[in-house]
């Protein structure tokens, strides 16, 4: 049964007893206010009809809890306006009793009777029972209604939880939340973080989206209605108290929570309301949802705080910077993945030798973690410290194994290796070895891609590494490219891995870019393929000899250029290419002064321009005779 039709009921069978003219209820407020009126008389039932409810607000005013019987000239003078409805209903005195309702509210039934066919005790019985029942009801739907907000506050904080875990983005999770809150429970909304011991203000939400850029124009700048924002949290209370906010911001009064989490302060939760705070349940879910937003942000915090320490001892664990060696330039790059936030054991390096030669090293160690971190700094420790020394590359590999299985290290790493030694005319003579690791790749000046021959085990597990080197030449205007498995071994929707085809393919495409664009394309695994392994990679690349590297005016970049090719050709066909092809020439147009460099051979050259600004970017092309 509805509320009108259980209010048709009650309203008619009271009219139906013997003497009553008129029936009339109502609902206060705990202060008294008048909420809902209805009237019912031989015309029907109305809801709150005109002037009814300042009638029955003058008339309670002084009305005994118990009610009370009014005759006409009694209640003329305390509401003269039901006086006059109960004479026009054909009554000549009035039964009113009050009682308690839900919500601490009051609720007042009357009925306007005729006293000579009415018996007041009779009606006043009757009148006590129709209450009784009108009680019981009002606390069954406010018991249900109640039900009901439990039920959705409920689901609020449900889903307000499942977005603050699914996401270590506080700043873009809070702002989500908040949407959610308003207007649930409230007309407005705000979160502030502490950072840097002062609350800094992160999201915040309007019911009104007009005055959301108000509201948070004037939280960013630390500054309510004047006054300096709360900065200290120890301070802090529930409210409802004023928002000290502009007028146009439209919001009255607020209450605020402190955000805790494992006893530190981490931020202040605030509800804003247009006048009093209208939910009874704001600040039960103030609280709740402040304790879950409070954990949230500890644990991003947190998060964040480790992934700069692994950060920071990820980038210890590989070379500062790489050695210069004329005639060479290397590239390297890492990708870290984020595997509970534990450092990986891919690692590269590039070590001089005495005799001129250069080893260029990279390797992975089984595992992430303090053992995995410890292992390969003893793997760089120990092959860097003997390569320094001259030592050549295998026997470098069989210290580090003897010292393995000596120490019992339970833990297995793979290292290639590739030691360059400069031959004639530019070229570099390459011996690769490889533990078990996968073999380095050669990139033609053709764009072919050839893998090394070499092989070997796994070191830290067998005694014999079985290594069987491999041998090559490393021509100007070529690439060397030593990886770790995580490269080949990421993969595209469809399962395939990046190492089959589009490795080689890639190689192929970008072979000419600058060498760290070369990596950074490599790592990002060709748009298509993800990438979600520690991955090392290094490149070499044989530039050849330098004859021109010099920062020039605009205008005097054509001609240097020019004149590098012609000391660089002797009469080869790299004369044909004497002119500066045009995309460099118009590159060279700007305003910005230009590093120039050539390098090369008789056959190949290498011209790349590099604006001084740090926008100006940079421009290249390569060569053949």
């Amino acid at each position: 049964m509805s509320t009108r039709q259980f209010a048709d009921e009650l309203y008619s069978g009271l009219l139906d007893l013997p003497g009553v003219q008129a029936v009339f209820g109502a609902r206060l407020s705990p202060e008294d206010d008048v909420m809902v009126t209805r009237w019912a008389d031989a015309a029907g039932l109305r809801t709150g009809p005109d002037g009814l409810a300042a009638d029955i607000a003058a008339l309670v005013t002084d009305l005994p809890h118990d009610g009370a019987v009014l005759p006409l000239p009694v209640l003329a003078r305390c509401s003269p306006g039901l006086a006059a409805r109960t004479v026009a209903s054909g009554g000549d005195g009035m039964l009113v009793i009050a009682f308690g309702v839900a919500e601490r509210g009051r609720g007042v039934l009357g009925l306007a009777t005729v006293a000579d066919t009415s018996d007041t005790e009779q009606l006043t019985t009757a009148l006590t029972q129709v209450i009784e029942v009108v009680v019981a009801a009002d606390h069954r739907i406010s018991e249900q209604r109640a039900l009901e907000d439990h039920q959705a506050v409920d689901a609020l904080l449900a889903e307000a939880s499942l977005r603050m875990d699914a996401s270590l983005d506080i700043t873009d999770t809070l702002r989500a939340v908040l949407r959610m809150v308003v207007p649930a429970l409230a007309d407005g909304a705000a979160v502030h973080i502490r950072r840097d011991e002062r609350m800094v203000q992160v999201a915040a939400a309007h019911v009104d989206a007009r005055r959301e850029q108000v509201l948070a124009d004037h939280l960013r700048a630390g500054r309510w209605a004047g006054e300096p924002v709360v900065t200290d949290t120890s301070t802090a209370v529930d409210g409802p108290f004023p928002a000290g906010l502009p007028d146009e911001v439209g919001l009255d009064t607020m209450t605020m929570g402190v955000l805790r989490a494992r006893g530190r302060d981490v931020g202040l939760l605030t509800f804003f309301h247009r006048g009093e705070p209208g939910k009874r349940v704001t600040m039960r879910v103030l609280h709740d949802l402040a304790s879950r937003a409070a954990l949230a942000i500890d644990n991003a915090t947190l998060y964040e705080q480790r992934r700069h320490d692994v950060a920071s001892l990820q980038q210890h664990l590989l070379p500062a910077v790489l050695p210069t060696v004329p005639g060479l330039e290397f590239a390297a790059g890492y990708n870290a993945a984020d595997h509970a936030l534990e450092v990986g054991g891919d690692f590269y390096g590039v070590v001089d030798q005495p005799d001129g030669a250069v080893v260029a090293l990279v390797g992975d160690v089984c595992g992430r973690g303090a053992p995995a971190t410890a292992l390969t700094g003893l793997a760089r420790h120990t092959l860097e410290t003997v390569l320094a020394e001259g030592g050549p590359a295998p026997h470098a590999l069989g210290i580090l194994n003897r010292k393995m299985l000596r120490d019992r290290i339970s833990r297995f790493l793979t290292i290639a290796t590739a030691t360059l030694t400069p031959g004639a005319d530019g070229e570099w003579w390459v011996e690769t070895q490889s533990a078990g690791h996968p073999p380095p790749l050669f990139v033609r000046r053709d764009g072919s891609v050839v893998e090394s021959g070499c092989r070997g085990r796994l070191v830290g597990v067998l005694r014999d590494l079985g290594l069987r080197p491999a041998t090559d030449r490393l021509l100007p205007g070529e690439l060397l490219v030593l990886f770790s498995d995580g490269l080949i071994e990421a993969r595209d929707a469809d399962g395939g891995f990046y190492g089959d085809v589009e490795l080689a393919r890639t190689l192929t495409r970008s072979r000419e870019l600058p060498l760290a664009e070369l990596v950074g394309a490599l790592l990002g695994g060709s748009d298509r393929y993800h990438v979600n392994d520690d991955v090392a990679v290094l490149v070499v690349r044989n530039h050849g000899t330098t004859v021109l590297d010099r920062v020039l005016p605009p205008h005097e970049v054509s001609p240097a250029v020019d004149l590098a090719l012609r000391e660089l050709s002797h009469g080869s066909a790299l004369l044909d290419h004497a002119a500066l092809p045009d995309h460099l020439a118009r590159f060279a147009t700007g305003p910005t002064d230009i590093r120039a460099k050539v390098a090369g051979d008789a056959t190949w050259a290498r011209i790349e321009l590099t604006a001084v600004d740090p926008n100006g970017g940079t421009a290249w092309t390569e060569l053949t005779a």
